[in-house]
């Protein structure tokens, strides 16, 4: 069984790291950190999270899963 709830913390952090001032790059370690977190407590609604279309969260979902087939969600 998942960890569909992990999408509840995902988005408001995430959402907190988009918006805030640091570079790209360091955005995208830090939601990579966070994803691996929660994916290592069986998160696996990666798709439903309301960030799951934006460029950086999709760059680390892609790295992390490049055999996935929903990336055109």
């Amino acid at each position: 069984m998942g960890f569909c709830s992990g999408t509840d913390i995902f988005d408001p952090i995430v959402k907190h790291i988009l918006n805030g001032n640091q570079s790209e790059d360091e955005k995208f370690i830090t939601i990579k950190i966070l994803v691996d977190a929660l994916e290592d407590h069986d998160w696996d609604c990666q798709s439903d999270s309301m960030y799951f279309s934006d460029p950086i969260v999709q760059k680390v979902l892609k790295e992390l899963h490049p055999s996935w087939n929903r990336w055109d969600k």
